[in-house]
């Protein structure tokens, strides 16, 4: 019987009044099959006792009986045809589907408004970014113009000077020369006479500036501009570092909106550094520390890294440095070693900057990158843009940019700290991690 069902097309089992499977079937006197229920309302709004189909009239309305033969072979239908497995939706099934793909377009018009919105705003921080350029580098051309101008001005003043002081000392020594050659010609013979002339002729260079009085002594600087272009681009250097420093303070106050949390992972410690409670401070105690070994702790190097490590975006936090006089701060590759010594360096993992001996800033870069720092900075901000490559620090009081990295990233980086040796207790204070998250 199951085979033969399985012969048979679904249209064989369906209703023509609801279009679905028979539920309850009956039959009419002529031979058509309906749901009982359908049959029954098709009656009472016709108002008659017609089969649908056929339009035949019965004399009175048939007593109608569920075929059960009819009924056993459509259930067996039911639960053995093709699509059975797949559970038809109840109404309340239906609906929470409508309520599921209304929130799915609802979360996508969502989605579209922020993008856009985002764009606009993308847009707006392009614009000011170009205007801000405009009036900023306008702003240094016109310096520099003002400074080669009064470069010019200096040169041209001192070659006046020169021409004005030799054209006075070689009018003297004319107007001498022609003096001296009348004497000549005269021949005197009374020396009271020449001697009153001679006298006469040094009181012409009582005019003359003490200095070139005696002509003999007198000497021509032949390049009397040497390092002016250069002191004035000096001058024009400390106008743009200036104005960067500027920029560079505004672009900290920018970039602490990328704040994140950052914590110290004490299970990363070297044995002689000691966190504290809030894994917010570290520092060097001054002797071994009995901890559990662990794959992740450093040996040798005395470092530790956060509990956070980040793999794409933006992220900025602060560590304050106070008056140490060693530390260490940047960002490490998840795999860097951390047993035995290394040279901490990019080639190894490491994007680090260094203070040593209190007033020596280095970038471990291979060779080292020493660092001129102006103002020693308490407070040191590190910036980390991962998808662009970028780790960079600043003085976060004077916002002075300290220096910037740039290389490509492949794996997940963690903040690093070294709080330096005691150095016989001058250099014991902690380093602390100062960032208050920001809400973007």
């Amino acid at each position: 019987m199951a085979s033969t069902i399985g012969l048979l097309s679904e249209k064989h089992f369906l209703c023509s009044l609801c279009e679905d499977i028979f539920s309850r079937p009956v039959t009419t006197p002529c031979g058509h099959s309906f749901c009982k229920v359908c049959l029954r309302k098709y009656w009472s709004r016709s108002g008659s006792g017609r089969c649908p189909l056929c339009g035949k009239t019965f004399v009175s309305r048939h007593h109608l009986s569920v075929n059960r033969t009819l009924a056993d072979v459509t259930e067996h239908y039911r639960k053995t045809r093709p699509d059975s497995k797949i559970k038809a939706l109840s109404l309340d099934g239906l609906l929470n589907e409508a309520v599921n793909v209304e929130r799915m377009i609802e979360q996508r018009v969502q989605k579209v408004d922020k993008l856009r919105r985002s764009l606009k705003l993308l847009k707006s921080s392009c614009l000011r970014e170009v205007q801000e350029s405009q009036r900023v580098f306008s702003a240094l051309l016109s310096s520099l113009e003002e400074a080669h101008k009064d470069m010019v001005a200096a040169v041209e003043q001192k070659q006046k000077e020169a021409e004005k002081r030799v054209d006075r000392l070689v009018d003297a020594l004319e107007k001498e020369i022609i003096e001296l050659k009348q004497t000549k010609a005269e021949n005197p013979v009374d020396s009271k006479e020449h001697l009153k002339k001679v006298s006469a002729l040094r009181k012409s260079f009582s005019d003359l500036p003490k200095e070139m009085r005696d002509w003999s002594k007198v000497n021509l600087e032949t390049d009397p501009c040497v390092g002016f272009t250069r002191k004035a681009v000096v001058g024009f250097m400390n106008i743009v570092t200036v104005e960067a420093n500027k920029l560079s303070k505004a672009e900290v106050r920018r970039l602490q909106k990328y704040s994140v949390e950052v914590s110290m992972n004490r299970h990363t410690a070297h044995p002689h550094l000691a966190v504290s409670e809030d894994r917010k401070e570290v520092r060097h105690t001054g002797k071994l520390q009995e901890v559990p070994e662990n794959p992740k702790r450093f040996d040798r190097v005395i470092n530790i890294v956060a509990k956070e490590a980040f793999s794409s975006g933006r992220q900025y936090w602060e560590v304050e440095v106070g008056d140490k006089t060693e530390w260490d701060l940047g960002v490490a590759k998840q795999s860097v070693n951390r047993k035995g010594r290394f040279t901490v360096s990019p080639a190894n993992g490491f994007w680090m900057v260094s203070l040593r001996n209190g007033s020596q800033y280095i970038a471990n870069t291979l060779p080292p990158t020493g660092l001129p720092l102006v103002i020693k900075p308490r407070k040191v901000g590190i910036y980390l843009d991962y998808n662009e490559g970028h780790v960079s620090f600043f003085c976060v009081e004077s916002g002075a940019h300290i220096y910037t990295f740039t290389d490509t990233f492949s794996e997940k980086l963690h903040p690093i700290f070294c709080p330096g040796r005691p150095h016989g207790g001058k250099n014991t204070a902690p380093l602390i991690i100062t960032t208050s998250c920001c809400s973007i």
